[in-house]
């Protein structure tokens, strides 16, 4: 195409303008910032990340029956910002609509923590997986979230089998015998295992410390279990996941207690204030279920009673000072 410029008398070539234009690279950039524009639109501005339960990212063990959803952002671009929420709570990760627990639909509100269940009843000892998806400022909504999972532990006391067991010893008469070697007690519990395990758990609680294995191997890296409560009106257990510690044929539970601040030296604080006679006190002990679901669905649990054998250990004298 020729065509006569107003301004001047040449003639103007438009095709042999363009081819110009880009053999100078000027076509190439211009088609390049085209590309980049489409992508930076397609692009989502707002995603929801770090997904938790009880502000705890996968908990292994909760027994909140309506526990509470929370989750963070990332963005692309500045003032971003969430005006509704979706979130789906489900038996299985693939979401089935058989298994479905609760979807909250998409909900105006610009709160991402915090946000309480609100499906069907829990189970006890049950894994659930959730996502979200949220909407930004625009109405534009994100993907949906990988899936986040929680798990719950005893959401009943009569969940909660098993007695609570001790060495048998009684506390010294006299102070001065608090400070002799008093071997700290170990417990031991051998089961079979004849069916592949699909997982297992351990949960357990101690009136001053303990320490749990399976096989000889310390279960988590947690030191001085449980933490410290008021223990006349609370007591703290823990869920753990002994899945692969398990081994087909004999295995073997131990269990190491401490006195912690169940059983405290009697020091006189002061000269005046002895501990034993401010704290709920006793000889260390503990309350543990260990519960094996095997791929036929069938449910083993061994818990604490008379049949667990104990013995002084290798610590012959702790406190927690």
């Amino acid at each position: 195409m020729i065509r006569r410029n107003k301004c001047s008398n040449h003639l103007v070539d438009k095709s042999a303008l363009m081819r110009d234009l880009f053999s100078k690279g000027i076509g190439r950039f211009f088609m390049l910032s085209l590309v980049f524009m489409s992508l930076t639109t397609k692009a989502q501005t707002l995603f929801p990340a770090d997904l938790r339960c009880e502000l705890i990212e996968n908990p292994l063990g909760i027994d909140i029956s309506s526990p509470s959803l929370s989750w963070g952002f990332t963005a692309q671009g500045q003032n971003r910002k969430q005006t509704h929420y979706e979130i789906v709570v489900s038996r299985d990760s693939a979401h089935s609509l058989a298994a479905k627990m609760w979807g909250s639909g998409k909900s105006s509100s610009p709160n991402n923590l915090s946000i309480i269940y609100a499906g069907k009843p829990l189970a006890s000892f049950t894994r659930y997986y959730w996502k979200v998806r949220v909407y930004d400022q625009d109405g534009k909504p994100s993907s949906w979230s990988k899936n986040a999972w929680f798990e719950t532990a005893m959401l009943f006391t009569g969940n909660w089998k098993g007695s609570w067991i001790a060495d048998g010893r009684k506390a010294p008469e006299k102070d001065a015998d608090f400070y002799i070697d008093r071997p700290a007690p170990v417990f031991r519990k051998t089961f079979a295992v004849g069916k592949k395990v699909a997982g297992a758990r351990l949960y357990i609680t101690g009136l001053g410390y303990y320490e749990a294995s399976v096989n000889g191997e310390k279960i988590g890296t947690e030191m001085l279990a449980p933490g410290w409560t008021s223990f006349s009106k609370t007591v703290l257990y823990r869920s753990m996941d002994i899945t692969p510690m398990l081994k087909e044929g004999k295995n073997a539970a131990g269990v190491m207690l401490g006195n912690g601040w169940y059983n405290p030296l009697p020091l006189r604080m002061w000269g005046v204030h002895n501990l034993r006679e401010r704290l709920a006190i006793g000889e260390p002990c503990f309350k543990a279920m260990i519960r094996i679901s095997y791929s036929d669905g069938s449910i083993e649990e061994i818990v604490t009673d008379e049949s667990w054998q104990t013995i002084g250990g290798p610590v012959v004298r702790n406190n927690v000072f």
